[in-house]
């Protein structure tokens, strides 16, 4: 099998990548890209409590509290 251009244009990023800074690797990607194979434990890591709360309405807030709460009624908890 030939040695083509792309086979030689992979090869050299591959071999000068690690020049680069993660944070200029990271600007090739969109946010959807870097957030694929991630864990939701790990997207939101380093999160605080008010952050992610700010993102539900009080009525979602309301309804997982109401959950919880059967939840524990229930021994399920």
């Amino acid at each position: 099998m030939p040695y083509t251009i792309e086979d030689f244009r992979r090869d050299y990023v591959l071999e000068y990548l690690d020049r680069l800074t993660p944070a200029e690797i990271l600007k090739r990607f969109s946010a959807d890209d870097r957030l694929k194979g991630l864990s939701s434990d790990d997207r939101l890591k380093g999160l605080s409590a008010d952050e992610l709360l700010k993102r539900l309405s009080p009525e979602e807030i309301e309804a997982y509290l109401k959950k919880l709460k059967r939840k524990k009624k229930s021994g399920k908890l």
